[in-house]
């Protein structure tokens, strides 16, 4: 969204947005006169007010809201004509805001008083990253550089409607669609119900280095693909625990022996070997305050997910998936019939870097 105005029908400019700083030329006065005044004339004329316009290169659209006593216009514009249907699910989110705000102001004469509509900037603010405004113009600025950037995605949360791409590869956004609301809602369900957080982000990396970054926002899922140029698909592929398909482990001891060994970076609070079906084979607490014994076995759902994804998204094996809460990160390693699940404090755990550092590290103890 490049600019809002909020309008009454005398055509007196309540309040203006942009998102860009204006000249001294521009007066949203007198746009908001204009607008009015063609508004009223399409009314009058055709019987019906104007949804949309649509210049060289902007698009400007129209919604209306007449349930009190002061008609008020929401002019929403923007240059990117894919970003219109995210657009109107923004609009609609300031129309309910700006109108049960303002409700006894709106709902009487009105008093020339405007001053008073200045402080929805911050109910701005909240709408704009509660749709994942507030980073779109730099993440699209970053793909088109042509690095590790590849693409982002916005999708509705519940049903996983792609309302808009933007890529420099191939999205499979029928995969997207539907695989990353499923493993949202897993995620989610298993922070709030077992440790009583929020999620906040996940991070999905692949074999050959793809990585998935899941923003989760009120109204909106953002999903960013990334890659980088590492790649370890050879190796970790030929370890002895991919030999095996069964979903059950037929020597577990053998494997502890291997895990016991392991020298385990100090920011790992607990760690956890899980077989298939939620059983814990091995486990290690290193700070007695971060005990979450009883979430463990419920990590097995997302892994299951996450390697899903992975195989339908990339046709990859999935290296590791991380959870990003208010206080606690999960990182759960793919060993095929059995996870490896770490447990740390989301300020010590909250860069992709660090997750990846810690993951390499532990594979090169157990190759």
């Amino acid at each position: 969204m490049d600019d809002l105005l909020i309008i009454n029908d005398s055509g007196q400019l309540l309040y203006s947005w942009h998102q860009y700083e204006q000249d001294e030329t521009s007066d949203d006065d007198l746009l908001s006169g204009f607008l009015t005044a063609m508004n009223t004339f399409a009314s009058i004329e055709r019987g019906e007010d104007i949804k949309s316009l649509k210049l060289k290169e902007t698009n400007i659209i129209f919604e209306k809201f007449s349930e009190y006593f002061q008609q008020i216009t929401f002019v929403a514009t923007t240059r990117n004509d894919e970003m219109i249907e995210l657009l109107h699910s923004v609009i609609h989110e300031i129309m309910d805001n700006f109108t049960d705000k303002y409700r006894e102001i709106l709902d009487r004469e009105f008093t020339g008083e405007v001053s008073r509509f200045r402080e929805f900037d911050e109910n701005i603010k909240i709408i704009i990253n509660s749709h994942g405004l507030d980073t779109f113009q730099d993440s699209v600025e970053l793909i088109d550089k042509g690095g590790n950037f590849k693409s982002i995605v916005y999708l509705e949360p519940k049903a996983g409607h792609v309302f808009y791409i933007h890529a420099k590869q191939f999205v499979n956004k029928e995969k997207i669609g539907f695989l990353i609301p499923l493993i949202v809602n897993s995620s989610q369900f298993l922070y709030q119900n077992s440790l009583n957080e929020k999620l906040n982000w996940i991070l999905l990396t692949t074999v050959r280095n793809e990585n998935i970054l899941v923003e989760l926002r009120k109204k909106i899922i953002i999903v960013k693909q990334y890659q980088l140029p590492d790649n370890i698909e050879n190796d970790f592929l030929t370890l002895d625990f991919f030999k095996s398909k069964d979903k059950y482990i037929k020597k577990p001891k053998k494997i502890v022996e291997k895990y016991e060994k392991i020298i385990w970076d100090k920011r790992i609070k607990q760690i956890f070997l899980v077989d298939l079906v939620g059983k814990i084979i091995y486990s290690k607490i290193f700070d007695e305050q971060y005990d979450c014994t009883d979430y463990i076995p419920e990590t097995i759902s997302v892994l299951t997910s996450a390697k899903k994804l992975s195989e339908e998204t990339y046709n990859r094996v999935l290296f590791n998936i991380s959870l990003g809460g208010e206080k606690l990160t999960t990182i759960c390693m793919n060993f095929n019939n059995f996870g490896l699940t770490m447990i740390g404090k989301i300020e010590d755990l909250n860069t992709f870097q660090t997750i990846q550092d810690i993951c390499y590290n532990i594979f090169l103890q157990v190759k």
